[in-house]
């Protein structure tokens, strides 16, 4: 659990990092001038500055395995609850500063992946009762 709360702060400096080497690559370590280019074409020039494709799906998973592992094992150990909360938080700032000023526009998705990780989340409180008896109950 902690290493999903440092994360999404490793993944987002790393892909910002490469993304400033390959543009001092390109420029040849000469300028800091953005208008400078080695790039032939318009498609290439694009491809460098416009940022990596922001993948929802991946977002979806890092919060349902939060999710249900806090509740599968939160009341045996009551510190995964605040790591949750600080591992949620850090994953909504982080993310949103993502796609804010590094990543692509966002694809059109429809409301089919939302509805399913929201049916999935249903199941998260039956594991929390289900486990918590479990974990209280036992000699």
């Amino acid at each position: 659990m902690i290493y999903n709360t440092v994360f999404p702060m490793i993944e987002a400096v790393g892909f910002w990092g490469m993304r400033f080497g390959f543009r001092l690559l390109d420029r040849r370590f000469k300028t800091c001038n953005d208008n400078y280019t080695n790039k032939t074409t318009v498609q290439q020039y694009v491809d460098l500055y416009s940022g990596p494709v922001f993948f929802i799906h991946y977002k979806y998973g890092t919060m349902l395995n939060v999710t249900f592992v806090t509740m599968m094992y939160g009341l045996g150990m009551p510190i995964l609850f605040p790591v949750a909360v600080v591992t949620l938080l850090i994953l909504y700032c982080t993310e949103k500063a993502m796609v804010y000023y590094s990543c692509k526009l966002p694809p059109m998705y429809d409301e089919k992946l939302n509805n399913s990780v929201l049916a999935l989340m249903t199941y998260a409180p039956l594991l929390f009762l289900g486990f918590g008896y479990w974990m209280f109950s036992n000699h």
